[in-house]
């Protein structure tokens, strides 16, 4: 039976560092400002998905972000980097073999790029490049847990025909590289209403290469982001299920607090179900 489902997705990160500003003249140091920055980022996604056939599910998502930066007294508010993804069961069930789910994902550059903007005053809303990733995850029902698993792998095309000015130099072409992640953890069911997730996800991103003019190019170093995070779900009626999410940064890469709520919509005029 192929069925249509629509969702709304709304999270909040916060991210807090510190910043050294330092200038230097023949070998001396002039100015040394301890800077203190805040960000803020509010990304409502709307996500509609497509069971096109019962093992092969479609979907796209369309984010509206709002973001505000306290060192540059800068905010923005847009649309986000819309992506396209399908998941595929290959396998039919059976008992005794773990099952396997492939998935695959299409992220555009919709959003207001980092790559186009002065990143010295104003904030961007996307990423700025086309992006492909493919992964694979399991899960294991040991009544009243559902113990999951994922693994993903995503590779960055090249962005080229840049004319940014970032310092005395001008960016030319930037390579994202390619980056991947794991995830881990477990769902208990308190009872039919309540439920709990707790998992565990880390990501890594090989050097991004940036490219200037007069032949000049800098590669930035490898990061790591861990991210620990807790969802409680709660049915609030017999077809729906609202999650809310509590994550914590674990590496200085990752945000220092992310909350989430994700809800289905019911939209008039589209059913849910299609026969």
């Amino acid at each position: 039976m192929k069925f249509v489902v629509y969702r709304d997705d709304i999270d909040y990160t916060y991210h807090r560092d510190t910043q050294l500003d330092l200038e230097m003249a023949q070998g001396q140091l002039y100015q040394l400002r301890v800077q203190e920055n805040a960000s803020h980022a509010l990304t409502n996604t709307f996500t509609a998905q497509y069971g096109l056939r019962d093992n092969l599910t479609l979907s796209a998502s369309l984010p509206l972000v709002a973001k505000s930066d306290l060192l540059k007294d800068a905010t923005a508010a847009g649309l986000g980097d819309i992506s396209l993804g399908a998941r595929w069961e290959p396998f039919p069930l059976k008992a005794g073999r773990l099952p396997l789910i492939l998935f695959a994902n299409l992220s555009t550059k919709t959003g207001d790029s980092p790559y186009e903007i002065n990143p010295v005053k104003d904030l961007s809303t996307g990423k700025g490049y086309y992006s492909a990733g493919i992964g694979a995850s399991t899960r294991k029902y040991i009544d009243p847990v559902v113990l999951f698993s994922s693994v993903s792998a995503n590779y960055g095309l090249k962005e080229s025909g840049l004319n940014q000015l970032r310092g005395n130099r001008v960016l030319e072409s930037f390579d994202p590289g390619l980056s991947g992640g794991f995830s881990f953890g477990f769902a208990y069911s308190f009872n039919y209403d309540v439920s709990l997730t707790m998992s565990y996800q880390q990501s890594f991103n090989t050097g991004a290469k940036f490219y200037f003019k007069n032949d000049e190019s800098y590669q930035s170093a490898d990061q790591s982001s861990a991210m620990l995070s807790f969802a409680l779900g709660v049915r609030v009626s017999p077809e729906t299920i609202v999650n809310g999410t509590v994550a914590i940064g674990l590496t200085e890469d990752a945000p220092d607090v992310s909350l989430g709520l994700s809800f289905p919509l019911d939209i008039i005029g589209f059913g849910k179900k299609v026969r």
